[in-house]
């Protein structure tokens, strides 16, 4: 028997990583601060998994969800604004 007769799911043809590039922007406004003027680090999380999850969804054609991450370092301050590409 052959492995779609037992069952198995037929192979998907693989795509290249560059057919789902994707860019999101967003300009940062006074509700994205906090008490220093600058823009809070969880809003940027936020538009980082915002942009994995519409990559990550494009590329496997299907809903993808963020499972974990290891580590974001924050190396300059984001102000009100801002235009941020993620």
């Amino acid at each position: 028997m052959t492995k779609q007769a037992q069952g198995a799911e037929p192979e998907l043809p693989g795509k290249p990583t560059s057919a789902s590039r994707t860019t999101l922007s967003h300009i940062m406004t006074g509700s994205d601060t906090n008490l220093l003027g600058t823009v809070h680090g969880g809003v940027i999380m936020k538009l980082v998994d915002d942009a994995a999850g519409a990559v990550a969804g494009r590329h496997s054609e299907g809903p993808a969800v963020t499972a974990s991450m290891d580590e974001m370092a924050f190396l300059e301050p984001v102000r009100v604004g801002d235009l941020v590409h993620g």
